[in-house]
């Protein structure tokens, strides 16, 4: 009986680490990546600037946006959140977001479940002009939009107990088309660092990104916009994130 024993306790030992590895069997790499798309900035879609306003009121508004990520492993990223914004006379933004990104299970093992997402952001309005480029288009009621943005990012216990931290910085551009119903083309480059906030072990270094979309403006509802957008961030196994926002502004 004390031989069994000691065999069946010879063989957990052996085999602990084996079940240990193919639920955490992760590269740097792999991990440094899943951190950098872990908060909103790497996690949602990109959105185009608020239409320009009468700078006689200042709007609140409301945004759900879903999407879904590649992982440097076998599954997706499928993030959805909601976030609050409030829009300064009619120019400047500063938002909130929560949200919710699912891991990658066929990377981290099964069970593998989730994490919450939050972020901050600012959007100053630049420069808001005429048909710059809606003259191409023969179109007057054409806008171009110039801002710029800084945006904060944070996602506890992302991978092996780690949290993600990141911060951005971008140059969005917005070209609004139509009367009634409005179609908005925009581009977001920007450059962003995964900061470090779990120790040396992730280190903060920059990357670039750009995300691009459409969207229909005004849809049904003066208030209500509908955008299409897709990011890429420039780093080694970061794929492409597609997804979709939807927006509603409370007007006076």
């Amino acid at each position: 009986m004390r031989s069994h024993t000691i065999l069946l306790s010879t063989l957990g030992f052996a085999c602990a680490p084996i079940v240990a590895s193919a639920q955490t069997d992760i590269t740097h790499a792999q991990q440094e990546i899943l951190l950098l798309e872990a908060t909103p900035i790497g996690a949602l879609p990109p959105i185009a600037l608020p239409m320009p306003a009468s700078r006689n009121h200042s709007y609140w508004a409301f945004r759900l946006q879903a999407g879904d990520r590649e992982s440097p492993g076998e599954s997706g990223l499928p993030a959805f959140a909601g976030g609050i914004d409030f829009q300064y006379r009619g120019g400047s933004v500063i938002g909130i977001t929560g949200g919710y990104q699912k891991r990658d299970c066929g990377l981290m093992g099964g069970g593998c479940g989730g994490h919450t997402l939050f972020g901050f952001r600012s959007r100053i309005n630049l420069m808001t002009g005429g048909q710059t480029f809606g003259s191409l288009f023969h179109d007057p009621s054409s806008t171009t939009t110039l801002g710029g943005e800084v945006g904060f990012g944070y996602a506890p216990n992302v991978v092996s107990g780690m949290a993600a931290c990141s911060l951005d910085f971008g140059v969005p551009i917005t070209i609004s088309f139509g009367q009634t119903i409005r179609i908005a083309s925009f581009l977001t480059p920007g450059i962003m660092w995964d900061l470090n906030c779990s120790g040396p072990e992730s280190p903060s270094r920059p990357a670039y990104l750009t995300g691009f979309g459409i969207g229909i403006q005004q849809l049904g509802s003066r208030g209500l916009d509908v955008y299409l957008g897709v990011q890429k961030i420039y780093r080694r196994d970061s794929g492409f994130q597609i997804g979709v926002s939807v927006t509603y502004v409370r007007l006076p």
